[in-house]
């Protein structure tokens, strides 16, 4: 990638690149050195650790004191020491290791030099605390799978569109036009204008000036439903919390190296290696001991000798149909399994309850004449089935099934339709197939249990060894397409290999592995994958808090005691 412009780098040169330096890598790395690192970071990262630095930068005035009050403040829980961030505790730690590190290098750095009381420190902690107990109370009352399923990725399949879009008109055009200025045309937003060509030019400086007030506007129409009136009123607060959210958290972390295409690759790969089961879980089988018929010499030696000419035998006829008769039962009994296994399923999912996107939608019940249920509830004629959602559009968009195969994708939109449409509805809303495929959503893809580890694989990619400081050094073009090139393995090691077989049927390894990487180029030009994180952003704000597309956000500002105002 190039590192000025941010734009990717021609397709035929970033592969020569990448297989010549995922080789020289793999030789240079030794072994030791990474298992060093590795203890290095688990000793960094663990939660004694994290709750150590946590007590230091928050903590400070407890610790103080005797010893006797140090020792028991010392071994005194988090939660006893520090009020509760959400429901989950160690949701709480990892929030908490990320407000210390804000804390302690954006606010105690210059305010420990004014004055060493910690009083203005745990104000901001409190403020802090209130809004994201109140925003977990927003985010239950939010439908996270209409929410991950069908509006995030129908800004993903946007995005995808418009690049596409974009490079073709670029290349195909007899007028010279850049591609960022034909995505911006397609998918405009006002915090991204006007298209900066170049790093240090007007329109760059004029760009960045817009996104600066975006964020601030956003954060003041935000905080205005967050904190209470009694916050509301306290300036120096205010201005110092809008700044952390503003400039810190959205600023310098959604807006930052997120948006780059290298550090989106590195997390795709990450959260898979996340989601994925570990090895040491995976049962791994004993050494396979000799057969008592091999054990006895009454089985044939299979070793390849190369002084012995192989012995060719000649299958008759009989022992083909053996063969098909056998092959033909195998696929039966895998058939009966199958259908077994989803009717036993489906029975089960009867006693499932109904969806419901939030609290709001309430449920009515009315009887027809014969005395059957005529409608179940008010939200099943606005809640889209899972099986209507666009992230199945989405995955065939990413892959390009409409352009190579698009017989199949016509023939998913047709069994699709059949399922969701057709007067038996057996993929409709609420529906048993509605309601298995969202139970195991909730449980296996939404389980609140991996949140902690995607906060603190947040931490270690933002704030390396717990500190804003330089960061992560950006990656070379040779290491960035290492990055893509791992991201692509990653993810073909993800599918399962019968939807590998069948989506790249006829192909080699390396032409798969190309396609998957031409998959990965829609990402990798950090100013297009703004607009998508913007979009994201602006999505989220909305479904947390809808009031914000009621009234405008200066007139929510208008909140304050003295009824002016508040202008970025």
């Amino acid at each position: 990638m190039d590192q000025e412009t941010g734009r990717a780098m021609p397709r035929s040169h970033a592969r020569t690149k990448s297989n010549t330096s995922v080789g020289s890598n793999n030789t240079s790395r030794p072994r030791h050195n990474r298992s060093k690192s590795s203890k290095k970071l688990d000793s960094i990262y663990s939660d004694e650790a994290t709750v150590a630095f946590i007590k230091r930068t928050l903590c400070a005035q407890q610790l103080a004191g005797t010893e006797g009050n140090r020792a028991r403040n010392i071994s005194k829980p988090l939660s006893e020491s520090l009020p509760p961030l959400t429901s989950s505790n160690q949701v709480d730690l990892q929030l908490y290791a990320l407000i210390s590190i804000i804390i302690k290098d954006f606010v105690q750095a210059w305010y420990s030099r004014i004055t060493p009381d910690q009083d203005f420190t745990d104000q901001v902690v409190h403020i802090i605390a209130h809004c994201t107990r109140a925003l977990e109370q927003r985010i239950r009352a939010v439908g996270l799978e209409a929410l991950l399923l069908d509006e995030l990725p129908e800004l993903v399949n946007v995005h995808v569109t418009a690049y596409r879009t974009a490079y073709s008109t670029s290349h195909t055009s007899l007028l010279v036009a850049d591609p960022r200025e034909i995505y911006h045309a397609i998918n405009p937003h006002p915090a991204l204008s006007p298209v900066p060509f170049e790093p240090e030019s007007l329109a760059s400086l004029d760009q960045a000036e817009n996104e600066a007030v975006w964020r601030q506007l956003l954060i003041q129409g935000v905080l205005s439903h967050l904190l209470p009136p009694e916050d509301l009123s306290n300036p120096p607060l205010k201005v110092l919390v809008t700044e952390i959210f503003s400039e810190l958290i959205i600023g310098r972390g959604v807006c930052g190296n997120i948006c780059e295409g290298w550090f989106i690759w590195d997390i795709v790969t990450k959260l898979l290696a996340l989601l994925r089961p570990p090895e040491s879980d995976v049962p791994q089988q004993p050494p396979a001991s000799p057969n008592r018929l091999e054990k006895f010499g009454l089985l044939a030696d299979d070793s390849d000798d190369g002084d012995e000419t192989p012995i060719v035998t000649r299958r008759t006829p009989m022992d083909t149909l053996s063969g098909v008769f056998w092959q033909a039962m195998q696929y039966a009994f895998l058939a009966f399994t199958t259908i077994r296994m989803l009717l036993t399923a489906l029975s089960d999912a009867a006693s499932l309850p109904p969806r419901a996107n939030s609290k709001e939608e309430l449920t009515h019940v009315d009887l027809d004449d014969g005395g059957s249920i005529r409608q179940q509830s008010t939200h099943d004629s606005t809640t889209r089935p899972i099986l209507g959602m666009s992230l199945w559009s989405c995955c065939s968009h990413l892959l390009s099934l409409d352009l190579q195969m698009p017989w199949l994708t016509t023939m998913g939109a047709y069994i699709q339709w059949l399922l969701i449409c057709r007067s038996w509805k057996v993929g409709y809303t609420n529906s048993r197939l509605d309601r298995l495929l969202s139970y195991h959503i909730r449980t296996k893809m939404l389980d609140p249990t991996r949140l902690p580890g995607i906060l603190l694989l947040a931490r270690t990619n933002m704030f390396p060894n717990n500190s804003l400081g330089p960061g992560r050094v950006p990656p070379t073009p040779e290491e960035a397409l290492e990055l893509r090139t791992k991201c692509a393995d990653a993810i073909l090691a993800a599918l399962p290999p019968i939807i590998v077989k069948q989506v790249f049927a006829h192909r080699g390894e390396e032409e798969v592995q190309r396609q998957v990487e031409d998959m990965l180029d829609a990402f990798g030009d950090a100013y297009l994958n703004k607009h998508l994180v913007v979009g994201i952003v602006d999505l989220v704000v909305v479904k947390l808090f809808p009031e914000l597309t009621e009234q405008s956000i200066s007139a929510v500002l208008k909140r304050n005691d003295s009824g002016e105002e508040v202008r970025v």
